[in-house]
């Protein structure tokens, strides 16, 4: 078929159609002439920046690395580092990996004026002291890169150990048997402090920035009376400070028993917490980690918005041609799984990228950051997804293939809280194109909107050439352009109270011209979502909201997080933390894939709130809270229940009205409260008499009120930006960490707001 003319032929679907092409007439103008940057002669490594026998001493793990750069024409310009291990005689060995920014592990300086040092900061971790590295330097000026790198230089990592900590002080007269504080030196340069018990293994505690730390020895009987108490001096507590430069020497005590002979009072559970911080601003909870996670709604099906069926075969290819010819879209590949030559070219192009400090990010216009990636599959938040698909472009001549090409399809769809609209952006980037190709043009076919009437979400059809920000063209195999096209749905939020299920769609439209001019012309249909689609996208949008919200959309299948201020309320974060911690069922724990499932307004069906089962003796709080923990004036204990009362797996809640951990009342729970122990610190302990088994699946504690209340303050504003509804999930972030020792019959732990 010649080029230029009308193309009228039969599409894999059965549908006919004509599309003009004239290949050539889109190509994009050449760029100006540009001199390629250089990297300077005058590489550096330190503090303190200093050499000794031609090696940079440094005294560091987290060096500061530098260099010059210049660029014939003036430009601004950037350098890549790459720090490699060293081999005996001081050669590169192996290369380091610097950060997780990027998949080559390496770091770019901000762009400075040609003459200029460019300069970077190596992450803690990432090198180790007494080892001697090499490292190398490129220039980009923002249009082009160096095409070498600089010669090597090498630095040595050499951090002196820390000054050697106080002598260990027992903490038994304080009401904490077994336990020890040690001072640290003013200045000190400690990471850990690290302690041996009777010549254990030694174990370590966190000390950077600290000005002393408890060590707990796990001793808890108290010392015996005469006649059978132990010998004097009969256990040896050693302890040193330490850095990645090596550890001080020991300091040492002996002591007897467990340090005293007074008895301690134990408690099954014994939570030392943290001093309320009443400054501690609030987390932002519009802040959502990304996440391939699916988690449905309680009781949905596996996926109950609507889907085309996935198709039996696992390509999507046009019709034979007369010579025996075919076009097809491939299965999606794992950018893992690429040919080696394909992967090694998109690193290539993603260095090129990532050079370009000053440019836009990859992928389509207005796409997050993190969507522009190479990494195959879906991530979402709750109001962004994004999935990206590695797809081959083969063409086959009596069922072999003839030529492959290799694109990077990455679709993110940008969802709206407070909108009857959202916005689907497509990026397509060419990896590599077999030069068999004389052509591959992609043009998309139709937009839709799955699972709905126009009146609910419009289908916006097909795009013209001219919609697309860099034409879906592409004429030769160096042409690596970018193509994007960006797709705003509407849907109809005039009906109050409504709810719809959504999916969106497209069809891409591949026409293919192999060979030398005139060359065959084929052509095959690529539907995204008959290519292993993700859950992932499921939209909800809803009409029951309130306020600036009354409309909105979310993917109901991605479960938010709410996160505890444990700084500001540690009481309420504590109780929380060690029911996560010790019941089997581990209610909102994101990694254990246990989330909580909202109940608005936590009523049953009875009328009762769930919180009325749990917190059911009268005067509870008062009769087990202490008035030693309250935080001010005015505050007064509070009974604390976990899981939350507005929620399925409160144990308030019937197992026949869905409920997850039904009790009939709240004595069969875990029974804590807190006091202001002798030490000066609130304690979260067990009620005396009533240790748990941990077999139990809900809790009560006798806490502050304002730290009950204050803990769940925000809950309301995110349940209404995450627009949660009946059965959602969602994850609980205590904001707690803790320092614990355990047994069969205690647990025992400082904890920390994170």
């Amino acid at each position: 078929m010649a080029i230029g003319t009308t193309l009228a032929v039969v599409l894999g679907s059965g549908v006919a159609s004509a599309v003009t092409y004239t290949p050539g007439t889109e190509l994009a103008a050449q760029a100006a002439a540009n001199q390629r940057p250089n990297s300077g002669t005058s590489p550096e490594a330190g503090p303190p920046f200093a050499k000794k026998n031609g090696v940079w001493e440094v005294n560091t793990t987290g060096p500061t690395l530098r260099n010059t750069v210049t660029d014939p024409d003036g430009d601004k310009s950037n350098l890549t580092f790459e720090v490699w291990t060293t081999d005996a005689t001081g050669k590169p060995k192996s290369r380091v990996k610097l950060t997780d920014d990027n998949q080559y592990g390496v770091l770019v300086s901000d762009f400075v004026a040609s003459g200029k040092a460019a300069q970077v900061t190596v992450p803690a971790g990432r090198l180790t002291s007494g080892v001697t590295y090499a490292f190398h330097t490129s220039a980009y000026d923002g249009k082009l890169y160096e095409t070498d790198w600089s010669p090597w230089t090498t630095f040595k990592v050499s951090v002196p150990a820390p000054a050697k900590p106080a002598k260990p002080t027992s903490l038994a007269n304080n009401g904490k048997p077994g336990e020890f504080t040690v001072a640290l030196p003013a200045g000190h340069t400690a990471k850990w402090v690290e302690w041996q018990l009777d010549a254990a293994a030694w174990k370590r505690v966190d000390a950077a920035g600290k000005t002393s730390v408890t060590i707990d020895t796990g001793l808890r009987t108290a010392a015996l009376t005469a006649p059978a108490a132990p010998a004097a001096n009969n256990h040896t507590l050693n302890v040193r400070t330490a850095n990645d430069g090596g550890a001080s020497d020991a300091v040492s005590v002996a002591f007897t028993g467990n340090g005293t002979s007074n008895g301690d009072g134990d408690h099954a559970v014994d939570l030392t917490l943290p001093d309320p911080v009443s400054t501690a601003p609030n987390p932002d909870q519009t802040k959502q980690d990304i996440t391939g996670k699916i988690t449905r709604p309680l009781g949905a099906p596996s996926s109950s918005s609507p889907r085309l069926a996935a198709p039996a075969a696992k390509e999507q290819c046009g019709p034979v041609g007369k010579d025996g010819g075919q076009a097809c879209f491939g299965a999606p590949v794992k950018f893992e799984d690429l040919p080696a030559e394909v992967q090694a070219k998109a690193k290539e192009q993603a260095k090129a990228k990532q050079q370009r400090a000053e440019a836009p990010a990859a992928g389509a216009p207005g796409m997050t950051d993190w969507c522009a990636t190479n990494t195959s599959g879906a991530f979402a938040t709750r109001t962004v997804e994004c999935e990206t698909k590695q797809l081959p472009v083969v063409y086959r001549v009596d069922g072999e293939p003839i030529a492959t090409a290799y694109f990077t399809m990455t679709r993110e769809i940008s969802l709206d809280n407070s909108a009857k609209s959202f916005v689907h952006r497509l990026n397509i980037h060419p990896i590599l194109i077999s030069p068999t190709f004389r052509a591959i043009e992609m043009v998309m076919d139709n937009r839709t909107c799955l699972g709905s009437t126009a009146a609910q979400c419009k289908d916006p059809g097909k795009a013209e050439l001219s919609d697309w920000d860099g034409k879906a063209i592409w004429q030769s195999p160096t042409d690596t352009h970018d193509a994007n096209l960006t797709t705003s749905y509407t849907w109809d939020n005039s009906t109050s109270g409504a709810e719809y299920d959504l999916r969106t769609d497209f069809m891409i439209k591949g026409i293919l011209i192999a060979g030398n001019t005139p060359g065959p012309t084929f052509m095959t249909d690529f539907r995204w979502a008959m290519a292993d689609p993700s859950d992932l996208e499921e939209i909800r949008c809803d009409t029951k909201g309130t306020g600036a919200t009354v409309s909105g959309c979310v993917f109901k299948n991605v479960a938010p997080s709410y996160t505890f201020n444990a700084a500001k309320f540690p009481q309420a974060a504590a109780h929380a933390w060690l029911l996560q911690e010790k019941l089997p069922n581990t209610m909102g724990v994101k990694t254990r894939d246990t989330p909580l499932y909202y109940l608005p307004g936590g009523k049953r069906a009875d009328g009762k709130n769930n919180r009325d089962v749990i917190c059911d003796v009268a005067s509870w709080a008062n009769t087990y809270g202490d008035a030693s923990a309250m935080d001010g004036v005015g505050d007064k204990p509070n009974c604390d229940e976990f899981a939350f009362n507005s929620t399925y797996n409160s144990g308030g809640m019937p197992k026949a009205e869905g409920g997850l951990n039904e009790v009939s009342s709240g004595g069969q729970c875990v029974q804590t409260f807190t006091k202001k122990a002798s030490d000066g610190a609130v304690h979260l302990y067990n009620i005396d008499g009533q240790a748990p088994t941990w077999r139990e699946v809900c809790g009560r504690s006798a806490i502050s009120g304002k730290h009950n209340s204050g803990s769940m303050g925000g809950f309301s504003g995110f349940a209404k930006n995450m627009r949660l509804m009946d059965k959602d999930p969602y994850w609980l972030e205590t904001g707690m960490s803790g320092q614990c020792t355990t047994d069969a019959k205690s647990f025992k732990c400082t904890l920390r707001a994170n």
